[in-house]
């Protein structure tokens, strides 16, 4: 038996403000392909199905088009955990009509742990057991003290996590079959990308792997984007898209397993292939323009750059020909198109930026709150936005409804 791991696909993710329709059409074709050709019969995927909790009408219809296209595909079965970009409600409100094509979504914790066990089963023979974890908020695995400081509320955090594992491994143990756990959270050790700024990274001093149970066959993880494996048997697959210029040198995957009996066979990472390229262009300016020049993109997809020009002396007239050269650029037929221009002056030890935003879709909630403090010259700025990431860790672990 074959089973693919994916995760964080984060339908309807905007890159500065671009639509990337096309790309998630291309990647969900290429998929379904996948599937029919490596004969998958089951299809995981560890949360951020969405890239906010009210996804668009065409968000929502990429995610129901790829789902019933597999009707009658090698893929028998579908299990979706939620992550913290999903909210629990959009995943689980047509839950009912998605388990008639045997489609589980496990959108948030459940009452009885036992609910998050799902067998998986052919010719009426069980194959393996799935412990689809979701992404576990405050209220699923911990009582909140007032008082406690931060460290105590992550270790707190951490504890819950672990038993909520542990009590799926106890109930999972009296099955005779392989067992796979899947999850949506940060483990200690695993190597973040620049857009994991712009999301909640939940239990921020990290989950230790050694705490998940033995009896774990493969743990699929989600909620890192950079593919990454943290043991043999405990992976991230990544996000099969970059999600931000940082992750622009990733080779994007998903996980093939193979199971033969009671036994893990096989795991082999599959690249995504890439639609278009991010691409990046740093230097001075004639530097910079040289390469922009010469640039000529074969992707499938038109490719999308930023640049990042830096220059020593302020010069004024340089910002004119700055956006002239990045509208020329943009008009230009050579299959690029500038979504993230910088300019930067950096003399006389004060450095002066120029950035081109078209909206404040653009800018992250981070980004937000550090232009604030470096406008206002706040003191102490490290200690401050330390806090303010706490604060915002807090924010997300808390449920939609609260």
């Amino acid at each position: 038996m074959k089973i693919l791991h994916t995760s964080d696909w984060h339908i309807g993710q905007k890159l500065h403000g671009n639509e990337r329709e096309e790309e998630f059409q291309l990647f969900f074709k290429w998929l379904y392909n996948l599937i029919q050709d490596e004969n998958i019969e089951l299809l995981l995927i560890s949360g951020d199905v969405f890239d906010v909790g009210f996804p668009s009408n065409n968000a929502l219809k990429l995610y129901y088009q790829f789902l019933t296209s597999l009707i009658g595909s090698s893929c028998r079965q579908v299990i979706i955990t939620g992550g913290n970009h999903d909210y629990i409600s959009t995943l689980e409100a047509p839950a009912d009509v998605l388990s008639a094509l045997n489609i589980q979504v496990i959108g948030g914790a459940k009452e009885s742990i036992t609910d998050e066990l799902i067998e998986v089963q052919k010719n009426d023979t069980l194959q393996c057991l799935v412990a689809a974890v979701p992404f576990l908020r405050d209220k699923d695995i911990r009582q909140v003290n007032a008082g406690e400081s931060y460290q105590e509320t992550q270790d707190a955090i951490n504890a819950g996590i672990e038993q909520h594992y542990q009590q799926l491994a106890s109930e999972a143990q009296k099955y005779d079959c392989p067992i796979i756990a899947m999850g949506h959270l940060f483990v200690h050790g695993a190597s973040q990308s620049e857009s994991e700024r712009d999301i909640h990274i939940g239990n921020l001093s990290g989950f230790n792997a050694a705490l998940f149970p033995d009896c774990f066959d493969y743990v699929a993880l989600g909620h890192i984007h950079r593919p990454q494996k943290i043991s043999e048997k405990i992976r991230y697959s990544g996000s099969p898209l970059p999600l931000s210029f940082s992750e622009r040198k990733d080779h994007k995957q998903v996980i093939v397993l193979t199971l033969d009996g009671v036994n893990l066979k096989e795991i082999e990472p599959i690249k995504v292939p890439s639609f278009r390229k991010l691409k990046a262009f740093k230097g001075t300016f004639d530097e910079v323009e040289k390469r922009l020049n010469e640039y000529e993109g074969t992707s499938e997809l038109m490719d999308w750059a930023e640049i990042a020009i830096e220059e020593d002396e302020m010069d004024t007239s340089l910002r004119t020909r700055f956006e002239t050269l990045v509208d020329v650029v943009n008009r230009k037929d050579n299959h690029l198109l500038i979504v993230k221009p910088s300019l930067r002056f950096t003399g006389d030890n004060q450095a002066v930026d120029y950035e081109q935003v078209s909206s404040l879709a653009d800018l992250s909630i981070t980004d937000v709150f550090e232009n604030l403090v470096k406008s206002k010259q706040v003191i102490n700025q490290d200690s401050v936005s330390k806090t303010f990431t706490e604060l915002m860790d807090d924010y997300f672990h808390q449920s939609e409804n609260d």
